[in-house]
């Protein structure tokens, strides 16, 4: 039975942590360990995480003196795990019992996946569901990548991939996960599954909430840094390649640099498309 190390970075997470926690405790899967890192918060946070704590030893509590944000509670957190599979959770989000389980599963009847993920309830600050993620995303695939962030908040991944990969980057804060997904789609093998297996929390007080023109720059540079690379490996042809480059991010704000990636992949069908442009 493969241990699962499973990291819960937060920062003032009193409202909602315990429900988060007592998700883990309650799952059907046993050999697992919860880091969580507390990320200076001020409020009670401290001390629902200690009473916790006190109560299982497979839950260890690490401190940070200073906020140090997402990605750096994150590497703090994995540099702890000692588990064969990872994964990590946010404080206002909720698993659902049989989670961990069916993830493991996973992973053990499919060898050559590095990294798996499965669908979510999207809900509101009162619990209520509101949408999924397969709703977002249709028939989820790698390819989606270079478009947008398809792996959503339900994933494990082996810790082989993360060695191969590296830690998460501490300058890529508000779309770290993003940048971490894309690296393993270079260097490993993604799966997704339509079984819905958790609960991701929208509500005002969160990142995805109040941070929303700073994580579109991310998106948007992270898109730019690794769109050609995923469908080379993809091995799309050069043609499907400029199409995409010039279809789907043109007219975003890095447009130049858009139109000078599709350039170097096919000059004349560039060209063709800048005619196509003009008259239109």
């Amino acid at each position: 039975m493969k241990k699962v190390s499973i990291i819960l970075p937060t920062f003032n997470g009193e409202k909602y942590i315990e429900e988060s926690i007592n998700s883990i405790l309650h799952q059907t899967y046993k050999n697992w360990e919860l880091i969580i890192v507390n990320d200076a918060s001020n409020d009670n946070t401290q001390d629902i995480i200690n009473k916790f704590a006190e109560q299982s030893f497979k839950i260890t509590v690490i401190q940070n003196d200073k906020n140090l944000k997402l990605p750096a509670s994150l590497n703090i957190g994995f540099k702890k795990a000692t588990g064969e599979y990872f994964t990590w959770t946010s404080d206002d989000n909720i698993y659902k019992e049989n989670a961990i389980e069916k993830m493991v599963k996973y992973l053990d009847e499919n060898q050559e996946i590095d990294l798996v993920s499965f669908n979510t309830d999207i809900i509101n600050e009162k619990g209520e569901t509101e949408r999924q993620l397969n709703e977002i995303y249709e028939n989820r695939n790698t390819l989606q990548l270079t478009q947008g962030c398809n792996i959503g908040a339900c994933f494990m991944y082996r810790k082989e991939i993360a060695q191969v990969v590296g830690l998460y980057d501490e300058t890529m804060f508000y779309a770290e996960d993003y940048d971490f997904w894309c690296r393993i789609a270079l260097k490993g093998k993604i799966a997704y599954s339509d079984e819905n297996l958790y609960k991701y929390r929208i509500h005002p007080n969160s990142l995805s909430s109040t941070k929303v023109p700073q994580i579109c720059e991310k998106i948007r540079e992270i898109r730019h840094l690794y769109t050609q690379a995923i469908m080379t490996k993809l091995k799309l042809s050069k043609k499907e390649q400029v199409n995409r480059l010039l279809d789907f991010y043109y007219n975003e704000t890095r447009d130049f640099e858009w139109y000078k990636m599709a350039k170097n992949t096919s000059k004349l069908h560039c060209y063709l498309y800048k005619i196509k442009k003009f008259f239109k």
